[in-house]
């Protein structure tokens, strides 16, 4: 076999892999995309999700109400050991309003949560109903996958090659797709944490030396939910630029919203100083966190 049989086979092969994982970012990856971006009050329907807040003597609010009893005791040694040490402690009256208030959010704090979500949710409709107003179509990663079909794979599939500058291109979008799809679903699986756990961070608040667990749970939360809002504004940009020919200024412009809603989390998370669902830092942001 000579040098010129290898490099075809090698290129064939390339192609061959090249076409396969674009051909496997379907209408599905999409549609996954809005379900786990454009979170709602669905998120609490899990069956699983449920069973853990069921009023019974193991669920999380039960768990909390125990702990109810052991923070009004740690805050009664704490006053009687004031007065030795000469320590400052919060008066009686302030505290017992605060605690009676938290232990009422405690036993509504999905409640709580769920009407959190829906005020993004309206907020994320709001945005999606204006663009259905001017543009007559859903606001969407599905309408997007669409565009991207349109403009980057119905020239390259029927016959695929890595080697140019369409594929470079094409590529980049592809491996984009499956970064979001990887982003969003840490950024969701955070979110129902934060609300699965949210008794306790309510609960938290109940003493000085604990209501920074607070003050973190409610900043990372609202900083998570307002991803979508993000998002919903630079899908409202990217879908409604106009293109008649499909040259190389418009894949280019196409690539930089993909690359904008991938850094989303990052400007978020800047913004708010709150999680970050990028992977490689989000080690680093609950650390900070902590701090």
């Amino acid at each position: 076999m000579d040098i010129d049989n290898v490099t075809e086979v090698i290129n064939s092969s390339i192609n061959s892999l090249y076409s396969s994982f674009l051909n496997s970012i379907n209408v599905d990856s999409y549609e996954i995309l809005d379900e786990i971006t454009f979170i709602d009050s669905k998120i609490l329907d899990n069956t699983y999700f449920i069973s853990f807040l069921d009023n019974h003597s193991h669920s999380i609010i039960d768990i909390a109400n125990a702990l109810l009893l052991a923070f009004l005791i740690y805050y009664g040694f704490s006053y009687l050991f004031s007065h030795l040490s000469g320590n400052s402690v919060e008066k009686p009256f302030q505290f017992i309003i605060k605690f009676t208030i938290c232990a009422i959010c405690v036993n509504f704090s999905y409640f709580i949560c769920k009407q959190i979500i829906n005020v993004f949710d309206i907020l994320t409709d709001c945005i999606r109903e204006y663009y259905n107003f001017i543009f007559s179509s859903k606001i969407s990663f599905s309408y997007l996958g669409n565009q991207l079909e349109e403009i980057f794979f119905s020239e390259i599939l029927p016959e695929p090659n890595f080697f140019s500058f369409e594929g470079i291109l094409s590529i980049f979008i592809s491996f984009g797709i499956f970064n979001l799809i990887i982003t969003y679903s840490y950024r969701y699986i955070l979110i129902k944490l934060l609300i699965l756990l949210s008794p306790f961070f309510i609960l938290s608040y109940s003493t000085n030396s604990t209501k920074w667990l607070f003050k973190m749970w409610i900043k990372n939360l609202f900083s998570l939910l307002s991803i979508q809002l993000v998002v919903s504004i630079i899908l409202f940009i990217t879908t409604s630029i106009e293109y008649n020919v499909v040259d190389a200024t418009t894949k280019i412009l196409y690539i930089g919203a993909l690359y904008a809603l991938i850094k989303t989390t990052s400007f978020v998370k800047d913004f708010t100083s709150g999680f970050t669902t990028d992977i490689t830092s989000g080690i680093s942001s609950l650390k900070s966190s902590l701090h």
